[in-house]
């Protein structure tokens, strides 16, 4: 019985997934894709970033205007908070400082941060689920490829399923024209028959009709049960390995009848072995060297579970040796190669080769970022590429399809990705660059609002919040990263980059008009920032006008008469 990975096909979900999908597949690299998806957030929020950080530079300009006034009532109201708050806001609404005029677009900026978090969450589940999709895609095909193809009976989807209609190629067996099937098109006839088997499970004996379809050159046949009224069962991927064409095949190296089954999508029938040099060689199906390597994986497939049932069982395990050699003793290579069951070398070369299929394509697939091997996992050592568990997966890729995967499924999937199930994804850099970036952003938008920290409180506290800010800001920032996929921690440093370009951007056209709105008033100019009042020309005074001289009388004398008969001098009469 063949095994197949019936892996649910991952949806993306919501729109925004849909977005960075659509960006991932137009884009040369993930990671372009993901920085495209930056710009487009950014160019939807400009209008309200701009509005909010217009606002905020606008009441950090005219909070130094106010700083005079401000810091005397800093020191007027030093014992009193509330009288200062009360005399503050007075003195804003004189000024035209609005408090409230960056919320609202700060809160929609927050809205869609959260909503970025939600849709690179997503779609970095639906990722590594899309991965997994294609390694079992990849693992299946081995098997359809064993079946060759036409143009009306048997097709392939696009995932390469096999699609046989046996319902109209038994209408022609029941015709007999069977042999109308084979035509000058294909190098290939469609053969087809029905068996009845019968299988006794102690007194009670049961009998099925198979309808069978296999093809000339394929190394694989279909069998799909046929019911007592003559309908099909509802079951369709019953197939099994025909050893005949496996060993015909593996026998053919020149191409030729055989080039329909025997091609990349199964690894033209070999299997991968790294040799004690290093070298990659492939082996075909004949190939002693190919039965000793499957024989030993086997053997030590079983050696390992051995020594996880000693230790369970707080025992010492057997030595390697000892049991390889007690085993073989047992279980001779030539009765291993000779085995058409699941533990036989017939199906073991056949899934080896799935495995390797099913690694290609991760590796294929997988994108990369510098130093990080999955973007769509957290850049860190404790993680790893691939999950070495099925029970890790369904946790870290939030897993719910509609069929449920086993673990022995999900380990033939990866077992050709030792590397990957080891390695470290990451080192925590894009962490620290994502800290690093946050605090930058941090202190540049310190130096925009500084004079709102140290004046809005009547003790300057605003400017130890905004001191704590400074800090705390980028280290929730890289626990986000952390806590996200190394996709996610490339948005935030992209994102913070953009952000401390627009910041620098509005504040240089909002200085710019409030030097012109404070150089249009001639009372008031402002310079670096600062307001000051020049001081008064002193007033010119008026000029006195002389008064015209009166024309005093002639003294009197003496000889005219008319001198006084007495004189005060000095207080006595002369």
């Amino acid at each position: 019985m063949i095994d197949f990975i019936n892996f649910a096909k991952p949806e993306t979900g919501n729109f925004l997934v849909d977005i960075i999908f659509w960006l991932v597949r137009i884009s040369t690299s993930v990671t372009l894709g993901v920085i495209l998806f930056t710009v487009l957030l950014k160019l939807i929020t400009l209008p309200f970033d701009f509005f909010s950080r217009a606002s905020m530079r606008k009441n950090s300009l005219l909070m130094e205007e106010m700083r005079p006034e401000l810091e005397k009532l800093q020191r007027q109201y030093a014992d009193n908070k509330q009288l200062y708050n009360q005399k503050m806001m007075a003195l804003y609404k004189k000024h035209g400082y609005s408090m409230f005029g960056a919320c609202l677009p700060t809160i929609l900026t927050l809205v869609i941060f959260i909503v970025a978090i939600n849709a690179f969450t997503s779609y970095s589940r639906f990722q590594n689920q899309q991965y997994f999709y294609n390694m079992g895609a990849s693992y299946d095909n081995v098997i359809y490829a064993g079946m060759e193809t036409d143009d009306k009976y048997i097709t392939r989807d696009e995932t390469g399923k096999l699609i046989i209609d046996c319902e109209a190629l038994k209408e022609e067996y029941d015709k007999g024209t069977v042999d109308y099937l084979d035509n000058e098109k294909y190098s290939h006839e469609i053969q087809v028959r029905e068996v009845t088997e019968t299988v006794v499970n102690g007194e009670k004996e049961t009998k099925t009709t198979w309808f069978v379809v296999k093809t000339t050159n394929g190394y694989i046949e279909h069998k799909r049960e046929i019911l007592a009224d003559g309908s099909f069962g509802k079951k369709d991927d019953n197939f099994a390995i025909l050893k005949e064409k496996v060993i015909e095949i593996s026998q053919s190296e020149a191409v030729g009848v055989y080039d329909s089954v025997k091609n990349a999508e199964n690894n033209f029938l070999r299997i991968k072995r790294v040799d004690v040099n290093g070298e990659e060689k492939q082996y075909s199906y004949n190939d002693e060297k190919a039965q000793e390597a499957l024989y030993k994986d086997k053997v030590q497939a079983l050696y390992e579970a051995h020594c996880a049932e000693r230790k369970a069982a707080d025992k010492e395990p057997d030595s390697a040796t000892k049991f390889f050699s007690d085993y073989e003793k047992k279980n001779p290579i030539s009765e291993f190669v000779k085995d058409d069951s699941e533990d036989g070398y017939l199906i073991a070369f056949i899934n080896d080769i799935r495995e390797e299929k099913s690694a290609e394509t991760f590796r294929r697939e997988n994108e990369q970022f510098l130093w990080v091997k999955n973007i769509w996992v957290t850049d860190s050592p404790t993680k790893h590429p691939v999950e070495s568990s099925w029970e890790a997966f369904k946790s870290t890729h939030g897993y719910s399809g509609d069929v449920e995967l086993s673990a022995n499924s999900y380990s033939k999937l990866i077992n050709k990705l030792e590397f990957e199930q080891g390695a470290p994804n990451g080192y925590f850099i894009l962490v620290i660059l994502t800290a690093g970036v946050s605090l930058l952003m941090q202190i540049v938008m310190g130096k925009s609002q500084k004079a709102q920290m140290e004046l809005q409180t009547v003790n300057g506290q605003g400017a130890q919040t905004q001191k704590m800010m400074k800090w705390m800001m980028p280290i929730m920032m890289a626990v986000f990263s952390f806590m996200y996929t190394a996709a996610f921690a490339v948005y935030i440093i992209i994102s913070n980059i953009l952000s401390i370009g627009t910041t620098y951007g509005i504040n240089f056209l909002v200085d710019r008009k409030f030097k012109k709105r404070a150089s249009a008033d001639t009372s008031k100019k402002v310079i670096r920032g600062r307001v000051y009042t020049p001081k008064e020309e002193p007033k010119q005074e008026k000029p006195v006008k002389e008064k015209k001289a009166k024309v005093e009388e002639p003294k009197g004398d003496f000889l005219s008469g008319t001198a006084d008969a007495k004189k005060n001098v000095r207080g006595r009469l002369k």
